[in-house]
């Protein structure tokens, strides 16, 4: 490994660790879930079909669940190997049910997924082969095959040759589908529960490269992902995600994230005003709701952690709308960097058809 930097990364960035050669002796597939009753068993028949062939476990985490989430999920330990439900309800929030599924993990590469959505049989095997070159790797989240066309289109579209970014900073691996070594976990101290709402593996992911681990991308690990199909639940979430982009920039702007370009936030409520009549379409609507919301949580975000009202979120997008997932890293050095999208106030997450 060269000490070269690479657009994206971070001044002074560290040399990064060797990866040891060596297979994992045990995984275990960690499942944060929370009154997932109604879905989680379409992740564990998932789980039940993997194709991967080494010794394997499965924990959900089951977070103060209100349902028979845990009842549910404990009816698979017929056809899943080393299931365990473990409890996880002394607060609230998807990180600390993730920490303690990891606590409560006997494997030493440890895979995070999702209860809601549907891994692919290759998934683990080609999680845990990426798994030989880096220290934490990200899989690839299908949009398509648990989805509607018009759902799709409220959120961003994704691309199958490499790991997402925002801010033109690091790249990052989706939380519904990492892989992360149990050394390597435990060293970081896990996921940051101070994250509420989004964010999360982004956070994660960079202070993990930051502290000069690998991070590698396993396009061949397949999750199909479940995206929300109701205006409520994708407005909660645009939300979060606009609050927890404020978060990150306090959080990583000593770090070396690109400074914000100032004044573009406030067109972008122009732009999002003007395009009111969008709310009467059933197939814009979503992601009108989409970007008013990531808008709002980035302002009160901004509010909560100090950051400059003025700032915009310089975009990096394809000419399709499509957010930047070409910020390079390890395999992708000599990628073209593509051309942005114009639109100055764009969230790297934005939805990519229509464009706001």
């Amino acid at each position: 490994m060269t000490d070269t930097m690479e657009e994206g990364t971070v001044p002074g960035f560290p040399r990064q660790r060797e990866v040891p050669p060596t297979f994992p002796r045990l995984v275990s597939v960690v499942i944060p879930a929370r009154n997932t009753a109604a879905v989680i068993a379409g992740q564990l028949e998932g789980l039940s079909r993997q194709e991967y062939r080494g010794a394997w476990e499965v924990i959900v985490a089951d977070n103060a669940s209100t349902d028979d989430t845990a009842a549910t999920a404990a009816a698979w330990a017929a056809r899943l190997p080393g299931l365990r439900v473990m409890p996880a309800a002394a607060r609230l929030g998807i990180n600390y049910a993730r920490n303690v599924g990891a606590a409560a993990a006997g494997g030493d590469f440890i895979v995070f997924c999702d209860a809601d959505d549907v891994a692919t049989p290759g998934w683990l095997r080609a999680m845990v082969g990426a798994a030989r070159s880096a220290h934490v790797v990200g899989g690839h989240p299908d949009h398509v095959a648990l989805n509607t066309a018009r759902v799709r289109c409220w959120r961003p579209s994704v691309r199958q040759d490499g790991l997402p970014s925002v801010f033109g900073f690091l790249p990052y691996a989706v939380g519904a589908s990492l892989g992360v070594r149990t050394e390597v976990f435990q060293r970081l101290g896990g996921f940051s529960e101070e994250y509420a709402g989004g964010g999360d593996d982004v956070e994660f992911c960079w202070r993990a490269q930051l502290a000069s681990y690998t991070l590698g991308h396993a396009p061949d690990a397949v999750m199909c992902y479940r995206l929300r199909d109701r205006l409520w639940p994708l407005a909660k979430q645009g939300y979060g995600y606009g609050r927890s982009d404020a978060h990150l920039y306090r959080d990583f702007r000593p770090h070396g994230l690109p400074r914000l370009r100032a004044g573009a936030g406030f067109r972008s409520w122009g732009r999002l005003i003007r395009r009111l009549p969008e709310l009467a379409s059933r197939d814009r609507a979503g992601a009108w709701v989409y970007g008013a919301a990531w808008r709002c949580g980035r302002l009160m975000g901004s509010l909560r952690y100090r950051c400059s009202a003025r700032d915009g979120i310089r975009c990096s997008a394809p000419g399709d709308g499509r957010p930047n997932t070409d910020v390079p890293h390890e395999g992708q050095r000599d990628r073209p960097r593509p051309q942005r999208c114009g639109d100055d106030w764009c969230p790297a997450r934005c939805p990519q058809s229509p464009e706001l």
